[in-house]
């Protein structure tokens, strides 16, 4: 696999620690929800518009960190989590209704609350985005956004932070936005039955770095290091900005004038790798008796 050389490449690979790919960081994600209206409405001081059928979908745009708080046996809290929510209301016959949006974090002070919480039970797994706060000018500001399903219905996974099934079944969404402002409350309320999840941030390498930070978007992820036809046997890790072990060895090919330049580029980075370790010391020789 050939990997378009990326500047500075060689010296992130002399100076960034990794992390194993089976434990990726949380990064940022842009999470579509779309389902189908049972009832919602929204208001505001112009009036009350209700929606008793149609669509919805919901774009969930959450940060780029993600801390863990809390963690439990069934349940985790993830804080400083959401940025905005952003919703599209459709009537039966596909157009577009009009519907005042929910501020994001950007637009608010400090938040009292924001967070994603998501629960895995033995009966129902459960998710709620939360951002409760006072505007600027010092109203309140609330946002409640829950996912609830049977067990194995919405998360394919809660290793870190959950992924949610594609296509989840009995799954509901009800949304829930309400913004106090000097001339009355924007208030948007929608229920009804998740169809689909989507993610909107691509990870095209499956490496767990979504595309838009992922300084190495093609990485090889094979789980040991190969160098030409030989299978070194050696973890092939991926450090905290999306680059393989295997990467570094081919930009090290990649950047060499010749071979002596390409084993001493590969001696070095396997030494770093060893004193921060992320290599053992039988790796460190594997790697480099198969140059």
């Amino acid at each position: 696999m050939k990997i378009t050389p990326i500047k500075s490449l060689t010296a992130l690979t002399l100076t960034t620690a990794l992390t194993l790919i089976n434990a990726p960081e949380a990064h940022a994600e842009t999470i579509e929800v779309r389902g189908q209206i049972n009832f919602g409405y929204s208001l505001n001081p112009a009036g009350v518009t209700q929606y008793d059928g149609g669509e919805y979908i919901l774009e969930i745009v959450q940060g780029a960190q993600m801390p863990l708080v809390y963690q439990a046996s069934t349940w985790r809290q993830y804080s400083n989590a959401i940025e905005r929510v952003s919703v599209s209301v459709y009537d039966s016959a596909g157009n577009a209704l009009t519907v005042r949006q929910p501020l994001s974090a950007s637009q608010l002070n400090e938040p009292t609350t924001n967070t994603l919480y998501f629960d895995y039970g033995n009966r129902s797994n459960y998710t709620s985005w939360a951002m409760t706060v006072m505007t600027p000018d010092g109203m309140n500001s609330q946002l409640n956004l829950n996912l609830r399903g049977p067990s194995n219905s919405l998360f394919e996974s809660t290793a870190e932070f959950p992924r949610f099934v594609n296509t989840p079944r009995y799954v509901n969404a009800t949304l829930f936005s309400n913004v106090e402002t000097a001339e009355g409350d924007d208030v948007v309320y929608l229920y009804g039955p998740v169809t689909e999840v989507n993610y909107l941030t691509a990870d095209n390498d499956g490496d767990g770095i979504n595309d838009d930070v992922d300084a190495c978007p093609a990485s090889d992820i094979s789980r040991s290091v190969v160098v030409g036809a030989n299978d070194t046997r050696v973890t092939n890790s991926v450090d905290s900005v999306g680059c393989s072990v295997t990467d570094k060895v081919l930009a090290c090919e990649a950047d060499a004038r010749n071979r002596g330049d390409y084993v001493s580029c590969v001696s070095h980075l396997a030494k770093q790798l060893r004193t921060e370790g992320v290599m053992s010391n039988s790796d460190h020789g594997a790697l480099l008796r198969h140059l």
